[in-house]
């Protein structure tokens, strides 16, 4: 009748647990100091005070055995309740066939509590287990009646970021399954464990970020000086020969104190002497607040709890251990294979983020292209609407419609493709109903007043036929195709490749057989992100390229809607390509459509607009990494993309598109 000892995981894992040969080249007796960097997770299971705990970390090092070695732990020395969460239930399956069944043949303590599963009548299948005092069933994060329906006590969810945004429209998997445990309040324990992915899609590292953020500090065999093991051109030094060629067995971990390089076995021995640190050389990272005051941790007891610098008490703890692993902690892998790893992959970045996620444990980071809409509104010019620059040739327009309003702006452009904003627009009443409509026909067909005593007329225009209001478009359209007013549907690029902002044809709505041109939003957007780098002149030069705003016609929040997204790279079948999205959810960005729909309208015609006589000033590109932005010169063949034939003038040989082009 006497109890068991009571155990820490470690201390468990050391004893009773067993490692099949079919999951490991290291069969036989489980050592939790053949993996140093598995002892701060380990002990985090265990701890009273920690509910959560998060493993951020690299592949083929840890997350699986560890939280493998979790379930078994409370079967044999805590018993409970235990749910098992794969990305599907396919893979729960194999997880539990593949890694838990080999594991419990080989581990005497387990096999003697969970039957096998060939037994009659003894409660056990491939997906769920029972146990004196409890079960354990492998579920998949795809089903939501699996995820919600009996209490656990524990759970344990493997590969996260894989899991599906939503499961059978209940909610996000991870809340699902975790929401089984709360009733157990401070003796429940909810396990995650995954490599990251995007920075802004990434699940586990905005778990790593809500938990107390624990890093790994290694000593220094030559100067003493503890610090975390980072990747970068200081640290993770190796040699060339006489031609140039990569020896990456020449590799050094260089230490950031004295610049030292260790050897492999002096890395080795560094990490296997985490073991003999109180604290195994986890610490919390995390900013805290104490004594009124925001501080980075400097100081940590020995448990890595960090201390407030004035009154040295610990910080406040939530709970919430998460922990950041990888492969440069490893013992199984040499350092000389992780650099031929990024060799291998640093030329792609494809590979090259494969290799951050996976081998660095860190979350890739795109290169996001941003706009400042103050610095374009402090770029006001003394012209308006009612006195257009001389240096307009022709007018266009592009109008967006909402179920309560059309919103419009007219462009005007010159020489070398240089813009002028006129005025942006904004006619209020229901879509639906012929009197809004009746007011932009009349809107659009006002002459502009130049400088120099012109009339201009815009000469072509383009209306989104997206939303609700789409056979109210096509019919406004359909009656004055001889003015060039367009039906236009965006579309955003793709694997595919990028879409010509003005399309070659036109293509045809399925119902009427109307006219509609698939206009290439995304690349628009490029062509304009680029376009806004250029400074105009400030004595009114020509700056090919250049776009100008006036100083009345655009409502305070203009250039808030025209800078409202955001350029990312994204990474699909295989290839790479440039998206826009919004900055934040509900953002307005209709001033942005509108330019992008008039850059389409501008397309749309044939003609080339020169300078007569002027000297036009030449442009500096501006300064971008190698294929984060177009530049001046090739905007302009991105922007020049061939016109379609218009609906009431005879066709137009190849050679003058070819010019235009």
């Amino acid at each position: 009748m006497r109890p068991p000892p009571k155990l820490n995981l470690i201390e468990w894992a050391d004893e009773y647990r067993y490692v099949a040969k079919q999951n490991s080249a290291n069969p036989g007796k489980w050592k939790t100091s053949r993996v140093p960097v598995a002892f701060g997770p380990m002990l985090a299971v265990t701890e009273p005070d920690t509910q959560t705990v998060t493993l951020m970390a690299c592949t083929q090092l840890v997350k699986s055995e560890w939280l493998l070695t979790t379930a078994l732990y409370f079967i044999h020395q805590d018993p409970s309740s235990i749910l098992f969460v794969q990305p599907t239930q396919k893979l729960a399956e194999s997880f539990s066939k593949e890694r838990f069944a080999p594991t419990r043949e080989v581990t005497p303590a387990i096999a003697a509590l969970v039957p096998d599963p060939k037994s009659r009548d003894s409660g056990v299948t491939i997906t769920h287990k029972e146990y004196p005092g409890g079960m354990l069933d492998f579920v998949g994060a795809n089903s939501a009646v699996d995820l919600a329906s009996r209490p656990k006590r524990i759970t344990i969810c493997d590969e996260i970021d894989l899991y599906p945004a939503d499961a059978s429209g209940m909610g996000p998997p991870l809340q699902l399954a975790e929401e089984r445990s709360s009733t157990f309040k401070k003796r429940r324990k909810n396990l995650r464990a995954c490599s990251p992915s995007d920075e802004t899609s990434s699940i586990i590292w905005q778990e790593y970020l809500a938990g107390d953020q624990r890093k790994c500090f290694v000593i220094c065999p030559h100067c003493q000086e503890e610090q975390t093991l980072v990747w970068s051109p200081q640290t993770v030094l190796w040699d060339k020969d006489a031609d140039g060629n990569h020896l990456p067995e020449t590799v050094r971990y260089h230490c950031r104190g004295c610049g030292i390089g260790w050897s492999e076995a002096e890395r080795v021995h560094a990490l296997r002497s985490l073991g003999e640190q109180p604290d195994k050389g986890w610490r919390q990272t995390k900013q805290f607040k104490c004594c009124g005051v925001e501080q980075s941790p400097t100081a940590w007891n020995d448990k890595g709890r960090s201390l407030c610098t004035d009154c040295g008490k610990p910080s406040m703890y939530g709970g919430h251990a998460s922990f950041q692993v990888s492969k440069l902690y490893s013992t199984r892998h040499d350092l000389s294979a992780v650099v031929r790893e990024w060799l291998g992959a640093h030329r792609s970045r494809e590979k090259l983020r494969k290799f951050t996620n996976t081998a660095l444990a860190e979350v890739w980071k795109e290169k996001v292209e941003r706009l400042d809409p103050k610095a374009l509104a402090e770029r006001i010019e003394p012209y308006s609407a009612e006195s257009v620059p001389a240096a307009v040739q022709l007018i266009v327009w592009g109008a967006d419609t909402q179920d309560d309003r059309i919103e419009v702006t007219f462009q005007g452009w010159g020489a070398d493709e240089e813009c002028w904003v006129l005025k942006h627009e904004v006619l209020l009443g229901d879509t639906a109903k012929k009197q809004v409509w009746d007011t932009l026909d009349k809107l659009v067909k006002e002459p502009f007043l130049t400088e120099d005593g012109r009339r201009l007329v815009p000469q072509a225009g383009c209306i989104d036929s997206g939303g609700h209001r789409g056979e109210m478009v096509h019919a406004f359209c359909r009656a004055r195709k001889s003015r060039r007013i367009y039906a236009i549907a965006g579309r955003g690029n793709g694997p595919e490749g990028s879409k010509l902002i003005w399309p070659k044809t036109p293509s045809r709505t399925k119902n009427s057989g109307d006219r509609l041109y698939i206009v290439g939003v995304d690349t628009a957007k490029d062509a304009l992100a680029s376009r806004l780098m250029i400074q105009p002149d400030d004595l009114g030069e020509p700056v090919p390229f250049a776009i100008h705003f006036p100083h009345e016609g655009l409502s305070s929040d203009y250039f808030e809607q025209l800078t409202s997204e955001k350029a990312v790279s994204v990474f699909q079948s295989g290839r790479e390509f440039r998206k826009w999205f919004p900055k934040a959810e509900g953002i307005r960005n209709e001033a942005l459509d509108c330019f992008v729909y008039g850059m389409a309208a501008r397309l749309s015609l044939p003609n080339r607009l020169r300078a007569a006589g002027r000297q036009v000033k030449p442009v500096k590109a501006p300064e971008r990494e190698p294929g984060e932005q177009i530049t001046a010169e090739n905007d302009a063949e991105r922007v020049g993309a061939a016109p379609a034939a218009q609906p009431t003038r005879s066709k137009r040989s190849r050679a003058s598109w070819g010019a235009y082009r």
